[in-house]
């Protein structure tokens, strides 16, 4: 049974268990993109993350209160539905 397991193991999800997001860091928040037929937009094509955001509020292990740049509340959020945010470096 080892011998079978260990090329499974590669394969197994790697999630992002060791960041913990920090007061005052940027995210992207996941979001749930929806088609609209009359306006031709599908639902593929359009992006997945939206953001960035500033994080306000530690709420607990894994939440966390969004805020934007003009400082409006965007909401509360689970660790997994945030990403890192990667500033592009001037050119």
């Amino acid at each position: 049974m080892k011998k079978r397991a260990m090329p499974r193991e590669k394969f197994r999800k790697q999630g992002n268990a060791e960041w913990n997001p920090e007061r005052n860091e940027k995210v992207l928040v996941k979001t749930q993109p929806m088609s609209d037929a009359v306006r031709g937009i599908t639902s593929t094509f359009l992006p997945l993350f939206q953001g960035p955001y500033r994080i306000s509020k530690v709420l607990g292990h894994s939440a966390y209160e969004l805020r934007d740049e003009q400082g409006k509340i965007r909401g509360e959020f689970n660790k997994k539905q945030l990403k890192r945010y990667k500033e592009e470096p001037p050119n």
